[in-house]
């Protein structure tokens, strides 16, 4: 765990600067950070952080496991949480909700599947592209590095997985404004 720890801490992708792919098109783990927390939606300003390289750690992700469509972290973080629909990013959810963006649903009986408006999703992906750096590992199974990345950093966007105590109110609430 140490080994792929520290290589994820090395590698390192700004999405104003670096070509989509610097990411590995193969399976992985990978850390989101914000510039500062001065960029974060407002009721994230006054969390608690663990940070890396002076960076607030906001969450934690994977890509590759088996039973996923998403096999490389170039397809999961570029496509889907960058550029992508809030359907297939819960970081593009949890962040669009947090900025109070319109929702559209794609049932009218299913709450959980929604996309926000064209103007928002554009402003969520300058927004995250502007205001956030990844930090990436390339491992063949990364689930359980997962687990421990998300008990080892705590990050407030994890709702699955994440058992803290630290921000446990704010992702109660998160997870409700997720369901509105």
């Amino acid at each position: 765990m140490k080994e792929s720890l520290n290589k994820l801490l090395e590698n390192t992708f700004i999405p104003t600067i670096d070509m989509p792919t610097k990411l590995p098109d193969a399976a992985g783990a990978y850390l989101i950070c914000a510039k500062n927390t001065d960029v974060l939606p407002v009721r994230m300003k006054e969390l608690e952080y663990s940070y890396v390289n002076g960076l607030p750690i906001i969450y934690v992700g994977i890509a590759g496991i088996p039973a996923s469509r998403v096999k490389s972290i170039r397809k999961r973080d570029y496509r889907n949480h960058f550029n992508g629909k809030a359907r297939r990013s819960t970081l593009r959810k949890s962040l669009g909700v947090l900025f109070g963006f319109e929702k559209e649903y794609e049932s009218e009986t299913n709450n959980l599947k929604y996309k926000f408006i064209d103007e928002h999703k554009e402003r969520l992906s300058k927004w995250m592209k502007d205001n956030l750096i990844l930090h990436f590992v390339t491992i063949d199974n990364p689930m359980e590095f997962e687990i421990y990345l998300i008990n080892t950093y705590e990050p407030p966007l994890n709702l699955k997985d994440n058992n803290s105590e630290k921000n446990r109110t704010f992702r109660e609430e998160l997870s409700k404004l997720r369901t509105r």
